[in-house]
């Protein structure tokens, strides 16, 4: 039975007593990673501390179509240059558009054509002018126009020129008005998260539509408003500027929604130099931004507790860094790169389940999900994790096998999406596997 908790908006406590545990008990939890020496920036070097695969996993071999795949339909996609690391896609219709980077060729941007099955770099390459150490994600509102953020803090704005043309045109614009300052240092926007023992962006780009898009840069969410009838400019609609010591940040990580007047952003409270966290949720409706959870850590337990007028995601710490809305007033998120929460607006309350999943599934920390009508899909260390039935309420996660030749992908995958169970993404580390099958 579905064991949640429904609350009005004030200082009660979510998840904490009654979360729901999926095929694992809190027990099972793994400790934060240690810290690297030097975490992640932004090259190719994107492996926990210990490199290893999250577990021995091996596959009978597959094909489709002629394609080398996994037995789940894991399909293996030629990248233009193989030293590539695919940090970022959103799959539309028959293309996907994809971000990636190398120590060679700095920071790129592809598209993905389902007619020829090929992979095309579409960018015009001054994302590496002077900047670009790292990526913030990419988005589209169609097959003809683009998004995609970049360090430090630009948000690049890509148009499909008119056939029979076949180039691109780019414009680009700094995210500025934070309330740390226009010129924010590297760690404001890359900080270090330890679940993953790598640098995480508190940079992205993400919309509703065409007309509504939305971006967000450490502790500020900014939204593309044309302004006095000129040219649309990102202009600062919310930023959470009450970190309580210099010790304290707060980012956003992440944005879903249904329409223009149901948004809803997510993010972390974090606590140097731990990088010890609690999850931060946003809600924007009807024009108006309001802050449903929000918490504070206590270092010596590594739990939360609610700060005052806000809710409490769950007890235990941890980023919030996915979420997805599969229909109004609800939101699946990742926290703690092993939580998936499964967050229920009900009037003026919130009910919230928990599912982990389990170590004895997956040993290594998950860094992506997104959720199809069947239920939500993850990626992690040479990993895809699924589930066909309710996690929340009794139902179990499963492996979807990446393994093809009968070993293991020890490389991680940075990304799960897609736009359906029949047209799945999951990108990482020299790889971009399609699944079209079911």
């Amino acid at each position: 039975m579905r064991a949640t908790l429904l609350v009005c908006c004030g200082s009660l406590v979510l998840g904490a007593t009654t979360s729901v545990v999926a095929c694992a008990s809190s027990s099972e939890a793994e400790p934060p990673t240690t810290p690297a020496s030097s975490p992640d920036s932004g090259g190719d070097n994107i492996q926990p501390a210990d490199g290893g695969p999250s577990e021995p996993e091996t596959g009978t071999d597959a094909a489709v179509d002629g394609q080398a795949c996994s037995a789940a339909g894991w399909c293996r996609t030629t990248l233009p240059d193989e030293e590539l690391v695919v940090r970022d896609i959103w799959p539309i219709g028959d293309r996907a558009f994809a971000i990636a980077q190398s120590s060679v060729l700095g920071i790129k941007v592809l598209e993905w054509e389902e007619a020829d099955a090929t992979w095309n770099y579409i960018d015009d390459g001054t994302q590496n002018d002077a900047f670009g150490k790292y990526t913030g994600g990419i988005w589209a509102p169609n097959g003809d126009e683009i998004y995609y953020a970049v360090d430090p803090g630009y948000i690049y704005h890509g148009k499909r020129s008119q056939p029979p043309a076949t180039t691109w045109s780019w414009t680009r614009q700094k995210l500025k008005g934070n309330s740390l300052g226009d010129d924010i240092d590297r760690p404001d926007g890359y900080p270090y998260y330890s679940a993953l023992n790598a640098n995480y962006p508190a940079l992205g780009v993400w919309g509703t539509s065409a007309d509504d898009v939305y971006a967000w840069f450490a502790n500020t969410i900014y939204h593309r408003t044309g302004v006095a009838g000129a040219a649309p400019e990102w202009v600062p609609e919310y930023t959470a500027d009450d970190a309580s010591a210099s010790t304290e940040h707060i980012y956003f990580l992440a944005a879903a929604g249904t329409g223009s007047d149901e948004v809803w952003f997510s993010g972390a409270r974090t606590t140097a130099p731990s990088s010890g966290a609690c999850a931060v949720l946003v809600r924007k409706t009807a024009g108006n931004y309001q802050r449903i959870a929000d918490g504070t850590l206590t270092s010596s337990t590594s739990r939360c507790t609610a700060k005052d007028g806000y809710q409490l995601i769950g007890g235990t710490e941890g980023w919030l860094t996915d979420i997805h809305m599969p229909s109004a007033n609800r939101i699946i998120g990742l926290k703690g790169a092993r939580d998936v929460l499964d967050v229920v607006a009900s009037g003026d309350g919130y009910s919230v389940s928990v599912a982990q999943v389990p170590t004895s599934l997956v040993r290594k920390p998950l860094n992506s999900l997104w959720v199809a009508l069947e239920g939500p899909w993850l990626s992690g260390l040479g990993i895809v994790v699924r589930s066909k039935s309710n996690v929340w309420d009794g139902g179990s996660f499963e492996i979807s096998t990446v393994a093809y030749g009968g070993a293991a992908l020890n490389q991680s995958l940075h990304r799960v999406r897609g736009t359906s169970n029949t047209n799945l993404w999951a990108i990482g580390v020299h790889n971009a596997l399609h699944k079209t099958s079911p």
